[in-house]
């Protein structure tokens, strides 16, 4: 049995980064390979003092009161994370805690996958070697799937680092369609663009560890927002208040302690464990998310979902390259769009359950031949 390596974000307290490792993972497996996460500590000491990373508005300046009346609930989120992992992902028995560690004791596998998430985005990794597989020997076997890039254009002193280590892979396929062109303007070649390992697995699949309770009884929607990449505040509060106006369902935030506390009809699942978060999705009317993954589980559950960006025109198109995929354009929110009419809070699911399934399977094609190096 030949034996992979994956390399990815995958225990931060992040419900996407956890999931898409798991899912990854998973998929290897039952492809019959013998599959380890790699275990690099992200962040790390290669990481501080980005000089990549972007200030201004990406922060949403949650009142300092309001994250402490949250703890016990982020600290409870943060424990079935940590608990997740350790049941659901085959971890290496190294650690490893900075690029060089890896390159002096490399793991030893048949295969190396760089996995999901924003591995080559420089405003996340620093453009970190270790997410291009510097560590891995020059006769093995190097894939990337659903790399993220996250941006329009690498740094012009990055150029040569990201084309040296990128010329190395036998098949890259990236998670957006701006990420394919991005690619091809550094190594001169064309490349895949499959679906976030999330997506590999379908809702049944997922319902395996999902939370088989239902959280919480009445119809609600649910609002997945994270403020690393740009500040939704207050649209996305204001947008929820009159989806909750025009439908009657109420509001259940889960993930990040909220902007401002006094909503009404609005219940705070702030401390969910990665099962109950699948849980929530699973039984919700509606999502609204700015989160890529929050848009992700929303289309793979079959839910009706808004997805809020900052701007079509946006280099982070994570979201809107999954939407337009899928057929869902209409779905897709800008913070300076007017509110949707009532129309358009739901839409032909089986379609799109369609378009999704077509896109799996060409997902699954690609890694299998990657597997294969045919």
């Amino acid at each position: 049995m030949k034996t992979i390596g994956i390399i990815t974000i995958h225990k931060i307290y992040n419900y996407g980064s956890v999931l898409q490792a798991y899912a990854l993972q998973q998929v290897c497996e039952e492809m019959g390979f013998k599959v380890e996460i790699i275990d690099y500590t992200f962040p790390n000491e290669f990481h501080a003092g980005n000089k990549y990373q972007e200030y201004g508005d990406n922060q949403s300046n949650e009142p300092k009161w309001i994250k402490l009346l949250f703890a016990k609930a982020l600290m409870r989120q943060h424990k079935g994370v940590n608990a997740f992992v350790k049941k659901y992902q085959y971890l290496s028995s190294k650690s490893y805690s900075s690029p060089d560690e890896l390159k002096e004791s490399a793991p030893a596998y048949d295969i190396y996958i760089t996995g999901s998430d924003q591995l080559w985005n420089p405003r996340f990794c620093n453009g970190d070697p270790a997410f291009m597989l510097h560590f891995a020997p020059d006769n093995a076997l190097k894939i990337s799937y659903a790399a993220s890039i996250g941006t329009n254009a690498i740094p012009a002193d990055l150029n040569s680092r990201y084309k040296e280590l990128l010329n190395r892979y036998a098949h890259i396929a990236v998670r957006e369609n701006s990420g394919k062109q991005v690619i091809k303007d550094i190594i001169g070649t064309d490349v895949d663009v499959v679906l976030d390992p999330t997506l590999l697995l379908n809702k049944d699949k997922w319902n395996h560890i999902a939370d088989p309770t239902r959280q919480f009884e009445k119809k609600y929607i649910l609002c997945y927002y994270l403020n690393y990449t740009f500040n939704s505040f207050p649209y996305v509060d204001e947008l929820a208040e009159y989806m909750q106006q025009q439908t009657g369902y109420e509001i259940v935030r889960v993930a990040r302690p909220p902007h401002k506390l006094f909503m009404s009809h609005t219940h705070y699942r702030v401390g969910a464990t990665p099962g109950e978060f699948l849980a929530l999705v699973r039984d919700a009317e509606m999502v609204l998310t700015t989160s890529f993954h929050g848009t992700a589980f929303a289309v793979n559950y079959g839910k009706p979902v808004f997805t809020v960006v900052k701007s079509r025109e946006a280099s982070d198109s994570r979201q809107i390259s999954l939407m337009v995929n899928l057929g869902l354009e209409k779905q897709i929110l800008s913070i300076t769009d007017a509110f949707p009419t009532k129309d358009r809070f739901c839409y032909d699911v089986k379609e799109e359950q369609n378009r999704l399934e077509t896109l799996r399977q060409q997902s699954l094609n690609y890694l299998k031949m990657a597997l294969k190096n045919d």
